[in-house]
């Protein structure tokens, strides 16, 4: 990020859990020992086979020990054919090595390479502090991946604030723009190879997915939302390595921050390999789809707004405020305004609700939880007056099906689990109203979800008889 630097740096805390990042041409000085083959990028693995080739040299007797040319070196050859032509008085060809051009002047400049390989690793590599756990071992750990470069850690937890009051030139915001597309595309990666296949024999449509578009979308978003990056970064203990500005606040989105930015420096290392890429986040977010319908039930947020754009052509407003500065409280409040159909309830067709809550997601939820038991107490969910409608249990799947052709309510969603030794169970969702029921097999359990269904769609109508509502908990056993 360029403009980020500030002319007044200040001195690096001296309790902070990550080191200072090392200048150039500065740190300590590295043995070819320590460095890890595995961890080594390209200009390193360059450095390393200049030394090895030299090595060689001096192993073969080209060079002395001290890596200066042994003038008597074809004296001893016995297999040197250039030897014996060689007539007196001739002079020998210049010895040039075959790399490493750079170091040689009569001799391998070892003192020179060894200068260059410690600066070289002093830009990728950052030492061990002395804070428990260490921020680099323990984000090994974690991600299951080793950097090549470092310094992509540090930058990848440093706050805009913090890079501006110490002078760093740049933050994480390039990071977490990175990550947040390779979050999607990884969990995106990881549904699909569950979720769908392509049909050979098919010629009009080869993809097929077990979910639809909607569906699969929400099974990301359980991953990928800000909520689960920052509950997951707080489990994994990454959430103290975070460098705040003075007087930051830490903040839920600090953390989604952070998630990102991390999975964007794990990309920007490892070159766009999408298998390490999958490991990482798999290790992160433990993209978990054995029971993938659980995440498929649908929000608040969601349901109402669906209610409201149907019934008058619009979405509901949310007025968000409130600020993750605040502490001690439910930072954040929203204002919810909608209309209710006109009716002679008594109840006003515009209506107001005031919540408070943790996030922004978060109370955007509980406001329109709220207005959607609201509307429900009044009988205004649904009108019914002029449906006609008496549930029947033998009947309950065609009569609510019936109701769906007439556009009284959405599309009936079943969805049935076996019960060991029992049967099966149905549950049924239409409405914004659900139901089940179990039974020794699906056709009559389907029946007993969907009768519960028409008699809690009768109940928020305010049309519901008691006998109705009798038969219904005879029904489940009650």
């Amino acid at each position: 990020m360029s403009g980020i630097k500030n002319a007044k740096r200040k001195k690096w805390p001296a309790d902070c859990v990550w080191p200072e990042p090392i200048p150039e041409g500065m740190g300590p000085s590295w043995e070819e020992d320590e460095i890890d083959l595995f961890t080594a990028d390209e200009e390193t693995e360059e450095l390393l086979d200049i030394k090895e080739y030299f090595d060689s040299l001096v192993e073969s007797g080209r060079l002395n020990e001290d890596y200066s040319l042994n003038e008597d070196y074809d004296s001893f050859e016995e297999d040197d054919e250039c030897s014996d032509d060689l007539e007196d008085g001739d002079e020998r060809e210049e010895f040039v090595p075959e790399k490493g051009e750079d170091y040689w002047d009569d001799g391998f400049d070892v003192a020179l390479w060894e200068e260059d390989l410690s600066n070289h690793m002093n830009l990728l590599k950052i030492g061990v502090t002395l804070h428990s756990p260490d921020p680099i071992s323990r984000i090994r750990e974690v991600t299951g991946y080793s950097f090549i470069n470092e310094n992509l850690l540090r930058q990848a937890f440093t706050r805009r604030a913090f890079a501006m009051e110490y002078g760093l030139e740049g933050c994480s915001e390039e990071l977490e723009y990175l990550g947040d597309t390779v979050l999607n595309m990884a969990v995106t990666r990881e549904i699909i190879r569950h979720f769908s296949e392509v049909d050979p024999i098919c010629t009009d449509a080869p993809f097929r997915t077990r979910y639809n578009e909607g569906e699969l979308t929400r099974i990301r978003e359980h991953f990928v939302s800000g909520e689960n990056l920052a509950s997951r970064a707080r489990e994994l203990g990454l959430d103290r390595f975070i460098l705040y500005g003075t007087g930051e606040q830490k903040t839920g989105s600090s953390l989604e921050d952070a998630m990102e930015a991390l999975v964007g420096a794990v990309c920007a290392d490892c070159g766009w390999d999408t298998d390490i890429l999958s490991s990482v986040v798999d290790q992160l977010l433990c993209v978990q789809l054995s029971s993938p319908d659980k995440y498929l039930k649908q929000s608040y947020y969601d349901l109402f707004n669906s209610w409201h754009q149907k019934h008058f052509g619009c979405i509901p407003s949310y007025e968000v405020g409130g600020s993750e500065r605040i502490k001690d409280r439910e930072p954040f409040y929203c204002t919810l305004r909608f209309s209710v159909p006109a009716n002679q309830k008594g109840v006003s067709e515009y209506q107001r609700i005031d919540v408070n809550a943790e996030t922004r997601s978060m109370v955007r939820e509980l406001a329109a939880k709220k207005a959607y038991y609201f509307v429900l107490d009044k009988g205004l969910w649904v009108n019914l007056a002029d449906a006609g409608l008496v549930p029947d249990l033998e009947n309950s799947i065609n009569q609510l099906q019936e109701l769906f052709q007439k556009k009284y309510v959405e599309q009936p969603q079943y969805e049935f689990s076996e019960i060991p030794g029992m049967g099966w169970r149905c549950e049924c969702v239409c409405g914004g109203v659900d139901g089940y029921g179990s039974a020794p097999g699906k056709t009559k359990a389907k029946k007993k979800a969907a009768f519960m269904v028409l008699v809690q769609l009768l109940s928020v109508a305010g049309l519901c008889r008691d006998e109705w509502r009798k038969e219904m908990y005879k029904t489940l056993g009650f």
